[in-house]
């Protein structure tokens, strides 16, 4: 999959990167401090499932996932899961992973400060 100079854009203007998390699924993404926890961004399919393409504009309504199952350290998945509560994000029934949908505009914002209240779980190590 080829990456538009709009996509590229959208990578700069909000500090992501592109991933490829394999068989095809191309995400936008961005890094916790912890273990090899990232966000993965995409987009909203009209039957409100994620597109597994790079978002097209920051106005396009993506989901925001973070997966727990990379964690390193396990004892970690609760008190990120109490962060994700706190801002309101949702989760899988199992609690291996939050998510929220947002326009990247608003979204990207609210996932790094998410990202920094995680960040601040290492510390306290």
């Amino acid at each position: 999959m080829t990456i538009t100079k709009k996509q590229e854009s959208l990578l700069d203007d909000y500090n992501l990167y592109g991933f490829h998390s394999g068989g095809g699924c191309m995400h936008f993404a961005y890094d916790t401090d912890i273990d090899n926890l990232q966000w993965l961004i995409n987009d909203i399919e009209e039957d409100d499932e994620p597109s597994l393409r790079y978002p097209k504009n920051e106005n396009q309504v993506c989901i925001f996932g973070l997966d727990l199952n990379f964690l390193d350290n396990q004892d970690l998945t609760n008190p990120i899961l109490k962060i994700g509560e706190s801002n309101k994000t949702e989760n899988d029934n199992d609690g291996d992973w939050i998510y929220f949908k947002d326009t990247l505009k608003n979204g990207v914002p609210k996932m790094k400060a998410i990202t920094d209240e995680i960040n601040n779980l290492k510390e306290q190590d």
